[in-house]
């Protein structure tokens, strides 16, 4: 007979941790980049598209993490009170 182990729990509360860091590096860079007038700047407008292309696709992603990991739970919460 073979051990069944689940790792449902763990997998989804690192995929939220992931989508959390994600979010605040990504809101610090945005932050930090903010001048006295409150708008981000730039050396370039090229350099404002590259950053802010790559920010979204990786918030996106982050985010994607964070719905995966909040379904592993949901599913992991519903085995559990499975009757």
């Amino acid at each position: 007979m073979k051990a069944h182990h689940n790792y449902t729990i763990p997998c989804g509360l690192l995929l939220i941790c992931i989508c959390l860091l994600i979010r605040y590096q990504i809101g610090r860079r945005r932050f930090n980049r903010r001048g006295i007038g409150g708008l981000q700047q730039f050396s370039s407008y090229h350099r404002a598209f590259a950053t802010s292309f790559f920010e979204r696709l990786v918030l996106f992603m982050g985010n994607l993490c964070g719905l995966a990991g909040l379904l592993l739970l949901a599913l992991a919460g519903i085995n559990h009170f499975k009757f």
